[in-house]
């Protein structure tokens, strides 16, 4: 009976969680449809109807690859880097930003931003395409070196290559958070200091007081002591 129970909870658990994963791996997808030749990473597609999604490969780096919609052929595995969304900046429309580039030249697609995704994905290309694009688009392009193999993805070294044609390594953006704000001043608790009581003038009507009373007493022993007097 033990076993049952398990085996059915984990069926139960199963078949909750595999909603939740599909909706997961279709946020990293879409479809699109292209009329004329584009370029992602160094490969050039033809016009037709493509599906592009994200592939995790490591710490800050993706495999974006574009398959046909039935995901049988595979036509482009490029690397990619997160597009982080800075302060003020607005998630395009288009979700496909492209690089200006040269006259007869194919459109090259600089960044893809996935479904409701608030943060896109850089298409990373080869060190000699990054240097005419650079030049052509006046915008830095994140580069590898030449004839890297996919399988070299996840630890080939990441440059940036200059509109002025210069090689810089990479740095993973970050984003900038707006301010805190200021925490409240809370005014300094100070102890209250009492105020004391005005002393008495003096203690001489006490001690007059005192001495009449003790007269009045040391009489009335003495009265006691002697009634015949």
């Amino acid at each position: 009976m033990t076993c049952l129970a398990l085996g059915t909870f984990a069926t139960l658990l199963g078949v909750a969680w595999a909603p939740v994963a599909s909706a997961q791996s279709d946020m990293e997808q879409s479809t699109f449809t292209i009329t004329e030749p584009l370029e992602v990473g160094s490969f050039t597609l033809q016009p037709g109807t493509y599906l592009i999604r994200t592939l995790p490969l490591a710490t800050n780096r993706y495999t974006v690859q574009v398959t046909n919609v039935e995901r049988t052929t595979v036509f482009a595995t490029v690397l990619a880097v997160p597009h982080l969304l800075q302060r003020g900046e607005m998630i395009p429309e288009t979700r496909f930003i492209y690089y200006a580039t040269a006259p007869g030249q194919p459109k090259a697609l600089r960044t893809w931003f996935a479904g409701d995704v608030s943060n896109g994905q850089d298409i990373v290309y080869s060190k000699g395409r990054a240097m005419e694009l650079a030049a052509a688009a006046k915008a830095p392009v994140i580069a590898i070196p030449d004839e890297v193999k996919v399988a070299e993805y996840k630890s080939v070294p990441l440059e940036i290559v200059t509109p002025e044609k210069q090689v810089k390594p990479y740095v993973a953006p970050v984003v900038q958070k707006a301010p805190e704000p200021a925490p409240p001043v809370v005014a300094e608790a100070r102890p209250v200091k009492h105020k004391q009581l005005p002393k008495t003038a003096s203690h001489v009507p006490l001690f007059a007081a005192l001495g009449l009373l003790s007269l009045g007493g040391a009489f009335g022993l003495r009265i006691f002591a002697n009634p015949t007097a």
